[in-house]
């Protein structure tokens, strides 16, 4: 009976796209994402059928396979593989919530938004995260923190953006690639790890 390689070992060879090593992983990971996903879903108020579950899942593994594993890449051994996943499956988790039902409050309310009013673990860390994301938008040029707001936080299409900060629509694709890039270093800067 072969040997059962460790959760390290097995996301080297997805890394290095050993044959087997990918399908493994997902196996492997599959049921503990599910759980993260459900718990975290239900933390956050929403109950998931299971096709909604299953929608989580598998965007936490396409997170992890895309641009080359640069997820998987970024792994630090410090902490647990089931650790890191339950990172980014809260994230995609987020996304999914966002995607169901856009933000309602405006930027200034987000940004006024108070951390001792949470009222479970979760919500705690949702204002740490809140608070390191505006903290690193407060460390950018104008123009790329202004960007960033007015297409995650209000959620506007490409037109809206061009007259809101009056540039030609078609320059937005790329100021917002930009912004996104310097946003990353800055989290980086600030997290040192997980970006």
């Amino acid at each position: 009976m072969a040997r059962q390689r460790d959760d390290e070992e097995l996301l080297a060879l997805c890394i290095r796209r050993e044959p087997g090593a990918w399908v493994e992983f997902v196996d492997r990971f599959k049921g503990t994402v599910q759980a993260l996903a459900r718990r975290s879903l239900k933390l956050n108020g929403h109950v998931p059928d299971e096709p909604e579950l299953e929608d989580v899942v598998q965007e936490v593994f396409v997170a992890l396979i895309r641009r080359d594993f640069r997820l998987l890449r970024n792994y630090d051994p410090t902490y647990t593989v089931k650790t890191y996943l339950g990172v980014i499956t809260r994230t995609e988790v987020h996304r999914f919530l966002r995607r169901r039902r856009p933000l309602a409050t405006p930027v200034e309310e987000l940004e006024a938004a108070s951390p001792a009013t949470s009222s479970s673990a979760d919500s705690a860390a949702d204002a740490e995260e809140k608070e390191v994301l505006l903290r690193a938008l407060s460390e950018l040029p104008q123009r790329d923190a202004e960007i960033l707001k007015l297409r995650f936080f209000r959620e506007m299409d490409y037109r809206a953006i061009a007259g809101a900060l009056n540039i030609p629509e078609a320059s937005v694709g790329q100021t917002l690639f930009r912004a996104k890039q310097r946003l990353v270093e800055r989290l980086r800067g600030l997290l040192g790890i997980l970006v």
